[in-house]
């Protein structure tokens, strides 16, 4: 073992005199460490913004400008008592009647809408461009006003007992709409959503139910609240799918085996677990974790020409200087050199993994925040567990470099059997850009049977070991990077089985290349 180590040591000292390997590294760093900056104002111009400006500066601005054009407001009006007999009981209405134009009609409800708000509307306790439920609860507002305003209209001479019901069933929608926006009282918009459309299924409201008992006093912004959305619908969608028995994959309705019901009720606990204890993935953490993604793929980019360089170059290099005379006349044993070289490989490839996530992590961090990178959300025995994002980052990198080594062991196989740097380099780095070609041409045919058993079809194996990634942020391995198709529907086991043989028979390649043939 002493010899190995030995060989091993030297192999490393061989790579690091190299100034091609560090030019690469160099590189490798700085693109980590720079491309998330270069990539924050892109992805995430609009992970922060506010959906509507509503503030007491607005409003006031408006009510300002109606009453500029409108004048004084009372000018509009005329009242008279009406009388109408609903169930056979006479009913008196001191009744308003708006006399305006169209124009003027639009100036006339903002201008009293306005008026009513400042005169009543705590804006330093409740500011309504923060909250989503208090936006909703203005709109809300808004709208039975109008409506009343609208009702009142009508000459008193056509008012009848459907407008007096109508007009009734305004006032107590206009009552809730008060309830809501001025107190508070989210039961109350709740009911006043509820009364517009009785018939309808109200998955909607339904939705704004859950919304409300999340937060009761209505103190979440609007991309708090739209996140908590979306993850209820996911989840419905989920229950959904569970309930029907099938799978639903990119749109495609497949029945639902064991393994992928117990990945989507899993799904279910975690999303079920991040609304309860609000700590959904926020769209800037999402955001975030995108960039930092495409800056590992980016680096890796140059981490595969620098490995691709290093396998292919391995044993052809040494051919090529002589140097490998020197260890095969020495008393060491071909199969320890081999050894000692493909150890070397394997150090560099998980040398690049920990030397992109520390750098892209630490980039990503400074520009973003470190609560911009969440956990990693999964479930054990049913019950759901995080793992710390940068230990999950470097297992989720070092999963999709499973690929990557595959065709590095390919380049040292092909290094090892012609014993041609050019030819080794040449092929490897062919048949890594072959991938994305390839998939084109799969999504064009439709799945073949035959195409299961290509290397291609079983690299994307993140995604695989790590099923709940999308619950945290990430995209898919295959979506975000250079190997891999993503979303093939093999399962983990036969891609591993698959890969397992395929590395076995490399190796064995490799080896008998290297050790039963001749030096020259």
């Amino acid at each position: 073992m002493s010899k190995l180590a030995a060989l091993y040591h030297n192999e490393m000292l061989k790579l690091s005199h190299r100034i091609l390997v560090w030019i690469l590294v160099i590189l490798m760093i700085l693109t980590s460490f720079f491309t998330p900056f270069l990539l924050k104002n892109l992805i995430l111009e609009d992970s922060g913004q506010t959906y509507s400006q509503i503030g007491k500066t607005e409003i006031t601005k408006e009510r300002d400008t109606a009453k500029s054009s409108l004048g004084d407001p009372n000018r509009y009006v005329e009242h008279e008592t009406l009388r109408f007999t609903i169930d056979n009981q006479t009913v008196e209405l001191f009744a308003t009647k708006l006399n305006l134009s169209e124009e003027q009609f639009y100036e006339y409800e903002r201008l009293s809408c306005f008026n009513a708000i400042l005169a009543n509307y705590d804006f330093d306790s409740y500011p309504i461009e923060e909250t989503y439920l208090s936006i909703n609860a203005f709109y809300a507002y808004r709208a039975s006003f109008s409506r009343l305003c609208s009702l009142n209209s009508e000459p008193f001479s056509s008012r009848t007992n459907e407008w007096y019901e109508e007009y009734t069933f305004a006032t107590k929608q206009l009552d809730l709409a008060k309830e809501a926006f001025f107190y508070h009282d989210y039961e109350a918009y709740l009911k006043n959503q509820e009364n517009e459309d009785p018939l309808s299924e109200l998955k909607e409201t339904s939705v704004l139910r859950k919304v409300i008992e999340i937060d009761p006093e209505g103190k979440l912004s609007e991309n708090e609240t739209h996140e908590i959305i979306e993850a209820i619908l996911l989840c419905e969608g989920y229950k959904k799918n569970l309930a029907m028995g099938v799978d639903d994959q990119d749109g495609t309705l497949m029945p639902l085996t064991q393994s992928r019901k117990t990945q989507i009720e899993n799904k279910v606990k975690i999303l079920e677990y991040q609304i309860e204890n609000n700590c959904l993935i926020s769209k800037r953490a999402s955001g975030a974790t995108v960039v930092r993604q495409v800056a590992q793929k980016v680096s890796r980019f140059l981490l595969v020409i620098l490995l691709i360089i290093i396998a292919g170059s391995s044993i052809s290099q040494e051919m090529a200087t002589g140097s490998i005379k020197s260890l095969i006349i020495a008393p060491v044993k071909r199969w320890k050199i081999f050894t000692s070289k493909l150890l070397a490989l394997v150090t560099w490839v998980l040398a690049g993994s920990i030397l992109i996530t520390l750098i892209t992590t630490l980039s990503t961090a400074l520009c973003m925040g470190p609560s911009s990178l969440p956990p990693y959300y999964y479930c054990s025995g049913g019950v759901v567990q995080t793992m710390p994002n940068l230990l999950f980052s470097f297992l989720f990198f070092l999963a999709d470099n499973i690929s990557l080594f595959v065709y590095l062991l390919g380049a040292f196989t092909i290094s090892c059997f012609t014993r041609n740097t050019g030819i080794a380099v040449g092929i490897s780095t062919g048949l890594i850009f072959c991938n994305s070609s390839f998939s084109i041409i799969v999504e064009i045919l439709g799945h073949k049977r035959w195409i299961d058993f290509l290397p291609f079809s079983n690299m994307d194996l993140a995604g695989k070991i790590f099923p709940y990634f999308d619950l945290s942020g990430y995209l898919d391995a295959g979506d975000a990077g250079l190997f891999g198709i993503g979303g093939n529907t093999l399962s983990l086991r036969f891609s591993l089985i698959y890969l397992a043989v395929l590395v076995f028979i490399l190796l064995l390649t490799a080896y008998d290349g290297f050790v039963k043939r001749d030096i020259p």
